[in-house]
């Protein structure tokens, strides 16, 4: 079993990305876009192999839902 990866609310997605890009060396894949819902998330890789998954949507962001910003879930690998 391994940690697969952590994610995390923000309310301003590219600002997020462009912070670890910046203060943490990560590396965003390409921008996720929900076909279903206004949901949008980026993975963030790092090089010692952890992952981030930085993740927006308009109802987890206004003010009313702010304490919903922060953690959200971790993901575990177990294998096959």
């Amino acid at each position: 079993m391994r940690i697969e990866h952590v994610a995390l609310w923000t309310a301003d997605l590219e600002r997020a990305r462009a912070f670890y890009e910046t203060y943490f060396a990560a590396r965003a894949g390409e921008r996720y876009e929900s076909a279903r819902r206004p949901f949008a998330s980026y993975f963030l890789s790092f090089a010692g192999g952890a992952r981030l998954e930085l993740m927006a949507a308009p109802d987890v962001t206004d003010r009313a839902a702010a304490p919903l910003l922060g953690y959200a879930h971790i993901a575990l690998s177990v294998g096959d």
